[in-house]
């Protein structure tokens, strides 16, 4: 880490505590959260129902981009093959005996509509004298402080490199309480954190220009995951019921799909493949069957630069892919956080009723 930049953010930050008079407000905000979430152990989280699961999930500042809470909470069910099979997988990730790097890699993988900013949160409430959360807003302020090898994809966001975040973040904990900050655990570096983005004048939200460079095939098979579950929760913020994994016509199981209803119009459909590896001619055919769909309104192809000019060339060859549609996956991305930026903001005004 560049030690300049944090003791100058730890004096920026103590400023900012001292003349917004935050310090106790923030204290009890964080006491209240932990106090909440440690409240489930193992067996009490199997036994949630399923309006506790909303109040559950609504409580985290991850889910602060969807208004509707119960939306959001019935997605993550309907993803995850039931509300059994993801109260399991919840229950093992948090409490199981494995070794937490293994857990979250294990979860990372086989669980939908949970990143590492939902499953960071979690842990960070359950667990926070050693585990750190590591949302977007963490990540680029450790990027400005320059943490080395900041994960930016979520197929980098190992479980050895989010204990990794979370050694820094037990360095910097020592440093803000040498400096006079009070900071009883993690989850008050977050807070530090989160004023690191917002106090410098200097480009800490940094637009990442990195390229998907995966090394292996267990890499390629976590960016596929990953673009695919931000198409579905972009759909979702959108307002289309979103899911991944949809059949959509005979022999065609397409990575993505928005779809809604139009009064006496029946349903529309958007249909989504994410090529990472394999060959293009797979996609096209698997897009070919998708649109002899009369639902489906627009075939979408998603991958990058380069596989996106030869996807381009071959689909005019194929009748009807003509239409076919291009999307490049850091458009994706950018997106996605623009997006989750917007919602966030918007929700903040209060418009949903909770409970929705």
């Amino acid at each position: 880490m560049n030690i300049e930049k944090v003791n100058k953010t730890i004096e920026l930050y103590k400023v900012y505590l001292a003349k917004q008079n935050q310090s106790k407000n923030d204290f009890i905000d964080r006491k209240e959260r932990i106090a909440y979430y440690q409240k489930f152990n193992k067996e009490c989280l199997l036994k949630l129902s399923e309006d506790d699961f909303v109040e559950f999930i609504g409580k985290l500042w991850a889910s602060a981009m969807y208004g509707s809470k119960k939306y959001l909470a019935d997605q993550m069910i309907s993803s995850n093959k039931g509300f059994d099979n993801l109260k399991s997988m919840l229950a093992e990730f948090i409490y199981g005996k494995q070794d937490l790097s293994v857990r979250w890699d294990k979860f990372l993988k086989e669980a939908k509509f949970f990143g590492p900013s939902y499953m960071s949160e979690i842990l960070g409430y359950v667990y926070p004298n050693e585990c750190a959360l590591a949302n977007n807003q963490v990540i680029k302020a450790l990027d400005y402080l320059e943490m080395p090898k900041v994960p930016h994809y979520n197929y980098q966001f190992t479980g050895k490199k989010y204990l990794e975040i979370c050694d820094v973040v037990k360095q910097l904990s020592i440093k803000l309480k040498n400096a006079g900050v009070e900071c009883e655990n993690l989850l008050a570096v977050d807070y530090y954190l989160w004023e690191v983005t917002r106090l410098t004048n200097d480009s800490v939200v940094i637009e990442n220009s990195e390229e998907i460079k995966p090394v292996t095939n267990k890499d390629q098979e976590f960016i596929h995951k990953e673009i695919i579950d931000k198409i579905v929760e972009i759909g979702s913020l959108l307002g289309f019921d979103a899911k991944s994994e949809v059949r959509v016509g005979k022999g065609a199981v397409v990575d993505a799909v928005w779809s809604i209803n139009i009064g006496n119009m029946g349903q529309i459909m958007y249909v989504f493949e994410v090529q990472t590896k394999g060959s293009v001619d797979s996609l096209l055919l698997n897009l070919q069957k998708a649109n002899n769909n009369k639902s489906v309104q627009a075939i979408v192809a998603v991958s990058d630069e380069t596989q996106l000019v030869k996807i381009k060339n071959e689909s005019e060859e194929v009748n009807n892919l003509r239409d076919l549609k291009l999307w490049d996956y850091k458009d994706v991305l950018k997106v996605y956080d623009s997006l989750n930026n917007a919602m966030s903001s918007i929700n903040k005004l209060g418009l949903v009723p909770k409970g929705f």
